[in-house]
């Protein structure tokens, strides 16, 4: 049995990962702060009401999280309009940056909501002793214009950029968007400057021009770390494509030949993008995981493989194989030099899913992965954890996610499958007592107690196609948490 709403304001776990839910429309939740981004929000608070001209008061206590709110009531949704888009931007860039000069480290960006719902970020404080940072400089580059939900978008949005920034941008679309540009122009919104380089064709829908986005994002991420800027997140601000995030890191160099992606397409498909050679390490991992291959075929100039089933919108053993299979993947384009970085949501349609960047790195790398796979509306599966972990992992569950846990269901090759009370991967509003945030909340405890046992978060994907049915359909599943060990 669950508790009740009065007992549960609890989801601000001591020690664990700071945890900041951008929700839909307008709102902020902030799971596990520390007196020290407390006080940072309540700064940050009064620069975006001083910017918007909208003041909220101070931050409340909401079932044990911080709530506040940014700008109006569509800061965050898909038709937000340009002046609160902008400032939908400019509060990420400078949470980014407040964060990182506390300390903190950004670990990834996850979508935990099946609806009405956008990322959550989790931060880890930095374990290195002394350490003094530079203050953070963080810029934006997001697709837009594209009208809402699952539509394509027709412009890139340039925020808190240079000269520098918007030539790297340029290149990048001329070596990789064969359509080319058809105007760029500078305005001002919600007091910002912005760029937006209007493109010919659509960022991120289908067929050529959804390949074509995938290989400019490479280069540009190659490009931006020419000039020293490295990709710090990709993130979904308000339900449409990703919103790209760079920190200037001046130890940090790289060319848009060192990245690759591997893209999960329609519901039974693997992509490679620019690196054709890793054709065979793929076919082994597809094969160690269980999966079948079907037939080989190009796909506007990249490696296709279409496997036997349809593991991106399947259920129980066939789901749990798709995300192991990723596990796979990852390992073995370790062992080829690759290093995955982050992955990437370029369009929100409804069987989307996730492009994982790689950078290739001058060595092989022998890893194991392992997946947090967060399913259905109230389940929990551990999936290639050794079974030490997997125990503290579930115990973690068990002691702070205050409305229990129902059940357990153990899987083949140890694996577990664990089924909560309430629904914590619904939006706010279907379930009582905020199951979502202090869920949210034990999944930073999950997330630190792996990496006590050495087992870091490497990424959160989106590697589901499963909808509903009826006229308002959406995506039945959220994000799967990769971790890795090194050995």
């Amino acid at each position: 049995m669950g508790n009740t709403a009065s007992e549960l304001h609890v989801a601000s776990i001591p020690d664990a990962y700071v945890a900041v839910s951008i929700c839909s429309f307008s709102k902020i939740r902030v799971m596990n702060a520390t007196p020290d981004v407390k006080d940072m929000l309540i700064r940050l608070d009064q620069e975006i009401a001083s910017k918007c001209g909208i003041s909220r008061g101070p931050l409340i206590d909401y079932y044990g999280t911080l709530k506040m709110k940014v700008g109006d009531y569509y800061t965050f949704s898909p038709n937000s309009g340009k002046d609160r888009a902008t400032l939908g931007k400019y509060f990420a860039i400078r949470l980014l940056e407040e964060m990182y000069n506390l300390g903190y480290n950004l670990l990834i960006s996850s979508d935990l909501a099946r609806q009405s719902d956008n990322a959550t970020l989790y931060f880890a404080k930095s374990g290195v002793p002394g350490e003094n940072r530079a203050p953070a400089r963080i810029c934006c580059i997001a697709p837009g214009g594209g009208g809402g939900f699952g539509a394509g978008n027709s412009k890139l949005v340039l925020l808190h950029h240079d000269e520098h920034i918007k030539q790297a941008v340029m290149l990048a679309l001329g070596d990789a968007w064969p359509s080319g540009v058809c105007s760029t122009e500078d305005v001002i919104a919600s007091g910002e400057q912005l760029h937006e380089i209007h493109l010919n064709g659509t960022w991120g829908w289908t067929h050529e021009d959804g390949i074509n986005t995938r290989r400019t994002i490479c280069n540009l991420v190659g490009r931006m770390g020419g000039l020293n800027w490295r990709l710090l997140a990709s993130s979904n601000l308000k339900g449409t494509a990703d919103c790209y995030f760079f920190i200037y890191d001046p130890t940090f160099s790289t060319h848009p030949n060192d990245f690759c992606m591997l893209t999960l397409a329609k519901e039974d498909r693997f992509r490679l993008i620019n690196c054709n050679h890793l054709l065979e390490p793929l076919q082994s991992a597809i094969a160690s995981a269980g999966l079948s291959i079907q037939e080989k075929l190009d796909y506007y100039g990249c490696h296709e493989i279409k496997v036997h089933g349809s593991p991106w919108c399947s259920f129980d053993n066939e789901a749990i194989a798709a995300r192991r299979s990723i596990s796979r993947v990852m390992e073995v384009f370790g062992q080829q030099g690759y290093t995955p970085l982050y992955a990437i949501d370029v369009s929100r349609r409804l069987t989307d899913k996730a492009s994982i960047l790689f950078r290739k790195n001058p060595y092989p790398t022998n890893c194991k992965y392992a997946c947090l796979s967060l399913t259905s509306v109230d389940r929990l599966r551990l999936l290639d954890f050794p079974i030490d972990v997997g125990v503290a992992m579930r115990d973690a569950l068990y002691k702070f996610y205050p409305m229990g846990v129902r059940n357990e269901v153990q899987l083949p090759d140890s694996n577990l499958e664990i089924n909560v009370n309430d629904w914590p991967w619904v939006v706010m509003g279907l379930t009582k007592g905020g199951a979502q945030y202090h869920m949210r909340a034990t999944l930073g405890k999950l997330m630190e107690i792996a990496a006590q046992n050495g087992w870091y978060v490497s990424i959160s994907a989106d590697v589901s196609s499963k909808i509903s049915g009826g006229d308002n359909k959406h995506p039945l599943d959220v994000h799967s948490i990769y971790f890795v060990k090194m050995f």
